[in-house]
């Protein structure tokens, strides 16, 4: 058991630079209903909220039945824009013929947007019958119904199926399903859909979320992998586009995508045998900043394994350069049904490339669409930076959400992006991102637990208003929160407001109180803020220095307030300081030498070398003990190894005496005379077969 102990610490060890532990948070929040605004649709039924459409001053929101405009100020809900729109009584009827319940026959928005100030498309489930209306906010200041569709392709049947929508340059594309059992997945835009079952594009998906970039509109979806079907089914998340100016193809493909590509995402630990995450959730929207001192926009994923595995989340940002760069590179393709999926020689790839844009998609070869109606799949997997930024292992919650708030400056200038991550359980996880692709960029500076329930988070989204603090919206099925991004004012002292290292907040030694960013007026300088080890000396009691563990910091970090000497050790601030000697401090009239700090990687040496060196000393330990302690006939004159080497002799229970014979026996054994050539006379009195007189012997 000693010994299983001892690998198993040395296991760990050796794995402590890959794999880094749940990381605990440096602050619990706990909201109580009274404390937190909220909006109920309907407290006698479930919702199913969706975010259709956000500006600076409200927000639409699908449910059931009904289109919500709530104020992002305070969530209350302008009662003269709502629209009220139940299936008919016919629809209902026909929804029951279909073999579904009450609350399955309802009108549940899934699709909808502003076309202009005036109108308003959505696409509602419409009890299992999908219609799309167009409304206009007339004089008498409410919405009017000018135009109905089928919402075939627009909207799914049913509203807990995943499904994305996005707007742009006037037209509408989604990714969802086209038929009532939900086995014919599509990315349309009128009139422009994906192959039917075809499962090299689409194979039972997922969707994600959808936004456009320059010429194209991305897609995020997981889905089973079809290039791994013949070694087992296993799920992979992707990313595909198409063009905004395809037109469709020539002759019969005039209503298919001639631009539609697809890429595995890769979220996963590095290493030999690299462990994935391979279920994406949710995606933030397109992040722009500085990451590796350069330029860059990128995109944040949340990302769990599958339901029957280990219970793990992750956070994977990835940029669009990489992405777009994959969407360049080659294709996959599998020669047969046997075969294995393998990447596609240059030279067979067709001229124009197949899924780039062109002026008009109709004056394609036909070669060139036909390849890419056969190749939809990329070589190549988009990597994500280094490896994920968070990872959580747990039984009790997944992600299921993200949203983030980019480049919130700190007071030495720097830029980092705080993530908030929804769970399947209800939760908020606030994280920093320190830097990007770093073993423990993301810190774990914040849990928050939204009243009492478990509700999954579905969606949530950063927003400010001009004239009030920055929050977070929170949407689940049944009920929309809003928070503050930040709560600073809670913290009573200077540690624990440093300690949490959080961007948004800093210690006011004037005012002997922790302010949020938005007061951070005039002279910094006078704040007290550490965002890479979250201490600072003067939050330490008068003549006491805190020990602490260094931790290196990460490339491109500057000087944290001149709280950091030269060498890396923490310093407390002292008016008249010898640049040779800056860890001076005076305790009882003595001089306080500067505390050795060591780094993880030191001690983890260290603790193994220690354990290695133990287990040695006690092996040669035990062994020259055993040999100075032992007797020379220690198992020389024991009787049971004397019954086991002689057993004849043997007196033990398992010993069983010869019977006793009174009568004498005589044994008559023949012996042939010797003959030197004896061997030839047996054989020939054999032959013979004659009797030969024979010496009797009595014993």
């Amino acid at each position: 058991m000693m010994y299983h102990q001892i690998y198993s610490t040395i296991f760990f060890l050796s794995w402590a630079n890959a794999w880094i532990q749940n990381p605990d948070p440096r602050m619990h929040t706990t909201y109580k209903e009274e404390h937190v605004e909220r909006f109920l649709g309907n407290d006698s039924f479930v919702d199913y909220f969706k975010l259709l459409y956000k500006n600076q001053h409200s927000f639409l929101v699908g449910s059931r039945d009904v289109v919500y405009n709530i104020s992002l100020k305070n969530l209350v809900e302008n009662r003269a824009h709502r629209i009220y729109w139940p299936p008919s009584g016919a629809h209902k009827e026909l929804c029951y013929l279909k073999g579904k319940s009450e609350e399955d026959c309802h009108n549940y928005i899934r699709v909808g947007a502003k076309i202009d100030e005036d109108h308003i498309f959505i696409c509602g489930t419409n009890a299992y019958k999908p219609l799309c209306r167009t409304f206009k906010y007339g004089e008498d200041k409410e919405y009017k119904n000018i135009k109905e569709t089928e919402g075939l392709g627009w909207c799914p049947y049913d509203p807990n199926h995943n499904s994305t929508a996005v707007y742009t340059d006037g037209h509408f594309y989604v990714a969802t399903v086209a038929d009532f059992g939900g086995v014919d997945p599509l990315i349309y835009r009128e009139p422009l859909r994906t192959e039917r079952s075809d499962l090299k594009q689409l194979n039972d998906p997922n969707f994600v979320s959808s936004m456009d970039y320059g010429s194209y509109v991305l897609f995020f979806f997981r889905e089973p992998a079809v290039e791994f079907i013949n070694c087992g089914k296993v799920i992979y998340s992707r990313v595909a586009r198409v063009c905004k100016q395809d037109k469709g193809g020539p002759h019969q493909f005039g209503d298919r995508w001639t631009s539609f590509l697809k890429a595995r995402l890769n979220c996963s630990m590095p290493g030999d045998y690299p462990f994935y995450f391979n279920e994406i959730q949710s995606t933030s929207d397109i992040v722009e900043g500085i990451y590796d001192s350069n330029p860059t926009k990128v995109i944040y994923g949340a990302f769990t394994t599958p339901a029957n595995s280990i219970g793990g989340s992750a956070i994977c940002a990835f940029s669009l350069d990489d992405i777009m760069r994959t969407f360049d590179g080659p294709f996959k393709e599998q020669s047969n049904m046997n075969s294995n999926w393998l990447p596609v020689p240059p030279t067979k790839v067709p001229q124009p490339r197949p899924g780039v844009c062109v002026n008009d998609s109709r004056t394609l070869p036909d070669i060139s669409v036909n390849f890419v109606k056969a190749h939809p799949l990329m070589d190549e997997a988009v990597p994500s930076f280094s490896q994920p930024l968070l990872i959580r292992v747990s039984l009790r919650n997944r992600f299921t959400a993200i949203a983030v708030d980019p480049q919130v400056k700190t007071l030495n200038g720097q830029a980092m992006d705080v993530l908030f991550i929804g769970t399947d359980d209800g939760r908020i996880i606030k994280a920093v991102n320190r830097g990007m692709g770093k073993p423990g960029a993301a810190l774990f500076t914040e849990e928050i637990q939204i009243s009492n329930s478990n509700s999954a988070i579905k969606s949530l989204t950063v927003v400010r208003h001009e004239t009030d603090v920055p929050k977070l919206l929170i949407i689940t099925n049944e009920v929309i929160h809003s928070i503050p991004l930040y709560r600073c004012s809670t913290i009573t002292t200077c540690r624990e407001c440093v300690g949490i290292q959080d961007p948004y907040c800093a210690w006011d030694p004037q005012t002997e109180s922790c302010i949020a960013h938005n007061q951070f007026n005039g002279n910094t300088k006078q704040f007290l803020q550490n965002i890479i080890r979250g201490s600072h000396p003067s939050c330490q009691p008068p003549g006491q220095l805190k020990s602490a563990v260094a931790v290196h910091p990460l490339e491109g970090e500057e000087e944290m307030n001149d709280v950091m000497d030269k060498d890396g050790s923490l310093c407390p601030k002292c008016t008249i300081c010898n640049t040779n000697l800056c860890s001076v401090n005076e305790v009882g009239g003595g001089t306080q030498e500067k505390i050795v700090i060591y780094t993880a990687d030191t001690l983890g040496l260290v603790v193994t070398t220690a354990v290695l060196a133990t287990l040695v000393v006690g092996f040669v330990a035990g062994y020259l003990c055993s040999r100075h302690f032992r007797p020379d006939n220690a198992y020389t004159n024991m009787p049971l190894h004397h019954q086991h080497n002689s057993p004849l002799n043997g007196e033990g229970a398992s010993y069983l005496s010869p019977c006793a014979n009174n009568k004498s026996i005589n044994l008559l054994v023949n012996v042939p005379p010797k003959n030197a050539n004896d061997k030839n006379a047996n054989t020939s009195s054999e032959n013979n077969k004659t009797l030969q007189k024979v010496k009797k012997t009595y014993i």
